[in-house]
């Protein structure tokens, strides 16, 4: 018997044991357990979509199949040496966040704050496949990926909540976003239908990122370039490249970075509109995550020509991907320059006014009032004249003696 073969008799196998000890082991939910299991067997096919629809509708606002699933999953996923299984895994686990109920996202949010990584597959490898190194590779990838995905979908959330406490309170700033109730989908902010009102939601969100503050629109921008970052790292390679299973998990990813790409040039947009009015220190972070886009984007475009090729998805899906030019690099770093002189030259000039010794000022000597007099003065007597001797009898005198010495 063909190794392969074995595989899958042993898949099939351990498949069945997980089935019937779901139905006895007096779970919450053993049928979402039991359709978890179903939706994520060994064999190498997609999962059928009637298990994928009846996990979407006993998981639609309902708390406890909700939890019931994050424990499912993550079960699963912390069991599995099979790369097969630990991929539909995390297949299904997109596709929930995708079509499913908000609160599944939040819930499994809560379950890893509390040291449950659930999709933490950073140690995994496989066990059951000859030569799956680079299919365990892509398992690794595309759990970072959502999980960064899923960061982003926290923070969104919380701008959505904020925008709506300023609406509340009057500022009118929240009729751009719209929080859904409890169960109710939200697809805009989790990339899950591109096509669905794409230029409503376009124009909404440009309008509430250009009502940002410029530190808000610089923190949404880093969490795009994260989850874009992860997005690019999850390319295929070596023999993940050929495998059917890679490239429909691949198709699920690249139809959402469309979306993705189409934030990452609004922000960018605003920023560069905003560039002139911001501060120093905003202006050095914009053009710093300016630079890393540009990189991620000449990337973006390998990326999606690879895909093209490959046939992940109809070429006419994808979004015309603009460069950042160098010359909007170097027009963006000569005006940083020339701020950073402007305001070394404003300090060298006050230094220099500081060292000037101020001049004390003259007192003119014709606005010095005199002092009234003291009480009961009486001045000094005036002194009495002395009389001098008279200068020439003396003079006489000495003539008159020096005559007779002379004679005699």
């Amino acid at each position: 018997m063909a190794p392969s073969t074995i595989r899958k008799a042993i898949g099939a196998v351990k498949d069945q044991t997980s089935i019937s000890i779901a139905k006895v082991a007096g779970n919450v939910a053993p049928d979402l357990e039991v359709l978890v299991v179903k939706a994520t067997s060994h064999d190498n096919e997609p999962a059928d979509e009637k298990y994928i629809r009846e996990i979407l509708n006993l998981t639609w606002n309902s708390k406890a199949y909700v939890n019931a699933f994050v424990f499912a999953i993550s079960k699963r996923l912390s069991k599995t040496r099979d790369w097969i299984v630990a991929l539909k895994a995390l297949m299904l686990v997109h596709r929930l966040l995708v079509d499913g109920d908000p609160v599944l996202g939040q819930e499994i949010m809560y379950v890893s704050r509390r040291g449950t990584r659930i999709l933490n597959l950073s140690d995994f490898h496989d066990e059951a496949h000859s030569n799956s190194w680079d299919h365990s590779g892509f398992v690794r990838t595309y759990a970072m990926y959502l999980d960064q995905k899923l960061e982003f979908m926290v923070y969104d959330r919380k701008l959505s909540v904020d925008d709506r406490q300023r609406n509340e309170a009057g500022y009118g700033y929240g009729e751009f976003r719209d929080e859904p109730s409890y169960g109710m989908n939200r697809r805009s902010s989790s990339y899950g239908d591109v096509n669905e009102s794409v230029g409503r939601e376009q124009r909404k969100d440009e309008t509430l990122i250009r009502e940002m503050k410029p530190e808000r629109v610089l923190e949404r921008l880093n969490q795009l370039l994260r989850l874009l970052d992860r997005f690019l790292a999850s390319r295929p390679t070596g023999s993940a490249k050929s495998s059917r299973m890679v490239l429909i998990a691949l198709y699920l990813v690249v139809k959402e970075s469309f979306k993705l790409y189409v934030d990452v040039c609004e922000v960018l947009r605003v920023l560069l509109d905003r560039f002139l009015e911001m501060e120093y220190v905003d202006c050095v972070k914009a053009f710093d995550s300016y630079v890393g886009a540009s990189k991620m984007i000449d990337e973006l475009v390998v990326f999606y020509d690879w895909c093209k090729d490959i046939g992940v998805v109809r070429s006419s899906e994808y979004p015309e991907v603009q460069k950042i030019s160098d010359e909007l690099l170097g027009t963006l770093e000569g005006f940083l320059r020339e701020r950073a002189n402007r305001a070394k030259s404003l300090e060298r000039s006050r230094g220099d006014s500081s060292l000037v010794v101020k001049e004390e000022p003259v007192q003119d000597m014709d606005e010095i009032k005199a002092l009234p007099p003291l009480e009961n003065y009486a001045p000094p007597p005036r002194p009495m004249p002395q009389t001098k001797p008279q200068q020439h009898h003396r003079v006489t005198e000495e003539l008159i003696n020096s005559e007779r010495w002379s004679i005699c």
